[in-house]
């Protein structure tokens, strides 16, 4: 059967209510915190990147060309990137 989000909540709750302190142990989350801070960033790079590429499509670029710039070949550039221009 599954539980919903309300009923989570209200789980969690009643544990809490009924936990020791003395019992919980502090997590040290830095690293996961910085795994998404990263994958953030990322998208936002990647959003970028689509944007410029979309950018020197317009300006009548080659994928040549762009492919260049990825470090890429054409094909490759193409590939991964053509259908996402046209979405």
């Amino acid at each position: 059967m599954n539980t919903t989000r309300a009923q989570q909540a209200k789980a969690i709750e009643r544990w809490a209510d009924q936990v020791d302190p003395a019992d919980l142990v502090e997590a040290n989350t830095a690293a996961l915190r910085t795994i998404a801070e990263l994958v953030e960033q990322r998208d936002d790079v990647d959003n970028a990147l689509l944007d410029a590429i979309r950018n020197a499509r317009d300006a009548n670029r080659s994928w040549s060309e762009i492919g260049a710039m990825l470090g890429v070949s054409k094909q490759a550039a193409q590939r991964k990137y053509a259908a996402k221009l046209s979405a």
